[in-house]
């Protein structure tokens, strides 16, 4: 019974109250009849009554409940429901149509009728004229319209189906002249005109989404004169012919006259023009072009046949202006005569005065012999292992034609990955060449390879020929971190070690301190040491040098005051300490850190170093690295480490000595008292004297 139709619910109510009677019926005894003698029979089918009553009204007691006790519905059934009503039609945005238009044009009045479709109940936006029309009449299938105006335009209510408009206007006193706009394009348009003549119509066809009418007068011999307009139609044609693989034209025409309202002009085509596109219209060379009324210009493009020559002439001043713009590819020459050319940021703009001439005499340059590709980049990174590289080659391969180009590996090379803008390819590599697929433009090439070889104590970058000239080449080589890196190779800009250099300093600076510093120290000393600060911190060996040279100033034996005496003991003692400190750290430092060969150049380091080139033939430059295993340096290390530690007791023992000389503190004394001498009395020395 809750999902029962509507109709056998109907039903189902019909017999509950024909039931109810029958049960009155049986529940109320005959008028002629004593109630106590039909006592029995009335309890008998008061009883059956009852029960029949409650089968047939229970489950309707249930629904009633039920659709009582049940919830207000949610928030999203609620909008759910709003979405359905306020569902916009099927035929929407197309529940609109006018299928035909009637024009008549008689003297000062102007009829319009309209079929129009609805699909749905709607409002249709009617012709809008200008102001020489005014609307004296709207009808609704032979019945006065009601008629709503909406942000400046009319607007008509329609029901769902096929409805008869018509439209009765007059024109203003003397207007010879005037434009009817409609805003839904009819399919078919029909125009009879007494003395009017209508444009912007191809046959029954509106080309924009306005007719001009014009008044015809009649000459005193009765020919007909010509078209009497408000303000003739004039625009600006600016034509840009680009000359390229294809040869294209694409033309602009801006409204100049009038500035508002629908119109149609007539242009001449090129010779050898073909426009592009559905919508145009092309009549005896010449091509209708219509502006809406909102328009303020029409584009399309055209297709322009090749020819050793081209003329374009300017048209007379009355008729329209033009402005010719000519952009040419490099693979044409382009020679123009007749008309100057006028300032622009590319190509050749001309902007001839009316009558003018220009002549365009093109042809293709001679080809130059030279190579059909080259490559713009090239990329290539080796990664080398303990007992195998890899090398990574990226190429941008820039073609004039497809095929097939073979570039040069290294011997025993194995292909692992091969692709082109990122898409694979399945090539093979025969002979030590590798074969690939070219197509004409520029693409990008990526090569993944493995030499069996692997890191050496000379270690450089894949030998690889591209066959043809090569531009902006890139080499990156990746070393193990359990390499030292002493030398490198390769082209100008790239990595260098500038450990060699800073050697060099060291050298002489051992020569001096040995020949000039007041220490015991000989030159192999400083040397030494000075080869064991230089792999991680010169800084270090600073502070030892300046240690050693004040400790040699102190066994001198500078005169110095108290004051400054314990004040120098002071600072030799902490400079001691800190001395200490560096050479005692100086060793795990050295044992386990990493050697700083101070590589630098083109954003390398110790292991990754990267070189560039401008240009090659084609085989590309090489870059490499003289380098060794880590534990030749620890090796060296743990050899300066134990030479450090057996120089170290004796340059302590003479370090106390030199801190130690003319005593550790002096203590400050007090100033002795001046002698007193003797009181002379003023008459004895007068007697001496």
């Amino acid at each position: 019974l809750v999902i029962a139709p509507a109709w056998l619910v109907r039903l189902l109510r019909v017999l509950m109250v024909a039931l109810l009677g029958v049960l009155l019926g049986r529940m109320v005894p005959p008028l002629v009849t004593p109630l106590r003698g039909h006592w029995n029979d009335w309890r008998r089918g008061a009883a059956s009554a009852a029960v029949l009553m409650l089968a047939l009204l229970g489950p309707h007691a249930a629904h009633a409940q039920q659709a009582t006790a049940s919830p207000i519905p949610d928030q999203a059934m609620l909008d759910q429901l709003r979405a359905r009503l306020t569902e916009p039609p099927k035929c929407v945005p197309s529940c609109a149509a006018i299928a035909a238009a009637q024009l008549q044009a008689a003297g000062d009045t102007l009829d319009v009728a309209l079929e129009a479709h609805a699909g749905a109940d709607l409002a249709l936006p009617l012709p809008q004229g200008d102001a020489a029309l005014t609307l004296l009449d709207a009808r609704l299938d032979a019945q006065p319209a009601a008629l709503v105006s909406r942000d400046g335009a009319l607007m008509l209510r329609l029901d769902r189906g096929v409805h008869r408009v018509t439209l009765h206007y007059r024109l203003a006193a003397g207007a010879d002249s005037t434009n009817l706009r409609f805003p839904l394009h009819p399919g078919h348009v029909g125009f009879i005109g007494n003395g009017w003549s209508a444009s912007g119509l191809d046959g029954d066809r509106l080309l924009g989404d306005s007719v001009a009418l014009s008044r015809q007068r009649a000459a005193a011999d009765g020919t007909a004169l010509a078209i009497a307009q408000r303000l003739p139609a004039y625009v600006r044609v600016t034509r840009r012919l680009s000359f390229g693989v294809d040869w294209t034209v694409q033309t602009t025409v801006e409204r100049l006259a009038p500035q508002d309202g629908g119109f149609s002009v007539s242009l001449p085509l090129l010779p050898g023009e073909h426009p592009q596109g559905d919508g145009a219209l092309v009549r005896d060379g010449a091509i209708q072009v219509s502006f809406n009324a909102n328009d303020p210009a029409v584009m399309w493009t055209s297709r322009l046949d090749h020819a050793s020559t081209l003329t374009l002439k300017a048209p007379p001043l009355g008729e329209r202006a033009e402005v010719w713009q000519i952009d040419a590819a490099p693979m044409w020459h382009v020679e123009a005569s007749g008309v100057p050319t006028s300032a622009s940021s590319h190509g050749l703009r001309f902007q001839p005065l009316p009558g003018e001439t220009l002549t365009l005499a093109l042809s293709e340059p001679k080809a130059v012999a030279g190579s059909s590709i080259a490559f713009d980049r090239a990329q290539v990174t080796t990664t080398a292992g303990e007992r195998a590289s890899e090398t990574t080659l990226v190429v941008t391969a820039r073609s004039t034609r497809g095929g097939e180009h073979a570039i040069t590996l290294p011997s025993g090379a194995e292909l692992l990955q091969a692709r082109r803008d990122g898409e694979a390819l399945n090539l093979a590599v025969r002979d030590g060449q590798l074969s690939l697929p070219l197509l004409p433009g520029a693409h990008r090439y990526e090569v993944l390879l493995r030499e069996p070889h692997g890191v050496a104590m000379r270690t450089s970058t894949s030998r690889l020929d591209l066959r043809a000239p090569v531009a902006n080449i890139a080499l990156d080589l990746h070393l193990p971190q359990d390499r030292w890196v002493l030398w490198t190779w390769g082209p100008s800009m790239g990595p260098a070690v500038l450990y060699w250099s800073q050697l060099v300093v060291l050298l002489l600076a051992a020569w001096l301190l040995a020949r000039y510093a007041p220490t015991p120290l000989r030159f192999h000393h400083w040397l030494l040491l000075g080869l064991g600060f230089s792999a991680f911190a010169w800084s270090a060996y600073a502070l030892v040098v300046a240690w050693l040279i004040a400790l040699g100033w102190r066994a001198r034996g500078v005169r110095l005051g108290d004051a400054a005496f314990n004040l120098v003991q002071v600072a030799l003692a902490v400079l001691t300490a800190l001395a200490l400190l560096a050479l005692i750290g100086a060793v795990p430092r050295g044992l386990l850190g990493l050697p700083d060969m101070h590589v630098a150049g083109n954003g390398s380091n110790a292991w990754n170093l990267r070189w560039f080139a401008d240009q090659s033939t084609g085989a590309l430059p090489r870059g490499g690295v003289f380098s060794v295993s880590l534990w030749v340096y620890k090796l060296a290390m743990l050899a300066w480490a134990l030479w450090l530690a057996n120089a170290l007791i004796g340059w302590l023992r003479w370090a106390f000595g030199a801190w130690s000389e003319g005593g550790y503190w002096r203590k400050r004394t007090a100033a002795a008292a001046p002698p007193q001498l003797p009181p002379t009395s003023t008459t004895d020395a007068t007697t001496h004297d």
